[in-house]
């Protein structure tokens, strides 16, 4: 059976998540793959990457610090996957096309939309694919929201509201940096949100936002105080712990680094089915944590976390775990196996067996690069919205039409 020669390009923390998913497959009797190359800037993390490998799969990944040295000399390469900072998404990319290698990208799919388009040109010039790594919609609850919602538990949906607020102090090393991330948690995490409304809602049409930056400091050297905020806050709602939000003691800070992010962005979020959304983030919000994460409908209520929520006195309710385990008991068995396959329930391996079985023809992934690009388009939006001081069509971003944000942006990778 032929198996897809990959090779990483990046061997940073997202690319170690990847990794476990590629040894819970093979573990899984799933062997269909090869990694034949690691490459980092940084060459210990490659060689640390391409041991982790061998004991798993028996044979070293190939070790390299440069890309282009590596497609030029690994020639077996079928195709890469790319986990470097946002910055460089778009150049690797279309070398590694130009190269007649296929490309999964972690998102978003890069530093900005219009970066974003020529990744999108490029694989279509080429004829390769464009695969984005955009995972938080194959999980077995987030798979359970949208088959809650299409299937009328909440009645006709109405009114989103999604607050994802804390502090956070410590240094996040390059996504504290607007040339490398693109922006801060709005993009960065949000581009996941983005993607889940567009899944369970509908695209969303308009975007009117404001924009601030209230702490711009951050700490290298701090004491962690794990547990701290889920202790002080477990009464609340809570919906996917992230580290963003990693409690650190305040009388321990050092090293300060200057970030130049946005911490705070607030947004109304117009959808093309009439849904209205509103959607704050903010990363300068000590002393309560909010997560609180609901669409309500004409008859209920879907809060993630505590699940569907009928109007008072009315039955059909349904707590987070019931809900997704009446999902899925939903779910004939050749469904399962395509959502869920060999029991898997991992995102990162579902997503990476997703894109070898297209490359070996087994028919096509679920995030291509236009359903990144749409994930990406939101939170840019809120940023161009923000910047222009007023609403913003989602088509015209996506059109690129308004670009003053990113403007600044394309001129530093130089596009």
């Amino acid at each position: 059976m032929p198996k897809v020669n990959l090779a990483y390009i990046g061997c940073g923390g997202i690319a170690g998540a990847h990794f476990n998913g590629l040894k819970e497959l093979h573990e899984k009797g799933y062997r269909d793959f090869t990694i034949v190359a690691c490459c980092d800037l940084v060459q210990s993390r490659a060689e640390a990457m391409a041991t982790r490998f061998e004991e798993v799969l028996g044979t070293k990944p190939a070790v390299y610090k440069d890309y282009r040295e590596m497609l030029a000399k690994e020639t077996a390469i079928d195709a890469v996957t790319i986990y470097t900072t946002h910055e460089n998404h778009h150049q690797i990319a279309m070398d590694a096309m130009s190269a007649g290698k296929q490309v999964s990208t972690e998102k978003p799919l890069g530093l900005t939309l219009r970066a974003g388009r020529l990744m999108m040109d490029h694989a279509k010039k080429t004829d390769k694919l464009l695969h984005v790594a955009e995972n938080y919609r194959m999980a077995p609850a987030e798979r359970a929201v949208s088959w809650a919602i299409k299937s009328g538990r909440i009645g006709t949906p109405r009114l989103l509201n999604w607050m994802d607020i804390g502090e956070r102090k410590w240094y996040w090393q390059w996504r504290d940096h607007k040339e490398i991330a693109s922006g801060g948690w709005t993009i960065d995490g949000g581009v996941h949100f983005s993607d889940l409304w567009q899944l369970h809602i509908s695209d969303i049409k308009r975007v009117t936002a404001v924009s601030k930056t209230y702490d711009p400091i951050k700490y290298i050297s701090y004491k962690s105080v794990e547990e701290f905020e889920e202790a002080k806050n477990s009464e609340l709602p809570r919906y996917r712990p992230t580290r963003s939000l990693k409690s650190i003691d305040p009388n321990n800070l050092q090293e300060p680094v200057e970030s130049n992010l946005e911490d705070t962005t607030s947004a109304i979020l117009e959808f093309s089915n009439g849904v209205l959304g509103t959607w704050v983030v903010s990363r300068s919000a000590p002393g309560r944590v909010d997560r609180s994460c609901v669409l309500y409908g004409s008859e209920g209520a879907l809060s993630w976390n505590e699940g569907i929520l009928p109007r008072e006195g009315q039955s059909g309710g349904l707590s987070w775990k019931e809900m997704i385990d009446t999902y899925l008991n939903s779910l004939k068995a050749d469904e399962k196996e395509q959502l869920f396959p060999l029991g898997i329930t991992a995102t990162m391996a579902i997503e990476d067996k997703q894109f070898i079985d297209a490359i070996l023809g087994r028919g096509a992934f679920e995030v291509d690069a236009w359903t990144g690009y749409k994930a990406m388009a939101i939170p840019m939006a809120v940023y161009e919205s923000a910047a222009v001081g007023g609403p913003v069509e989602v088509q015209d971003v996506l059109d690129l039409k308004v670009e003053t944000y990113q403007r600044e942006l394309n001129k530093l990778i130089g596009i």
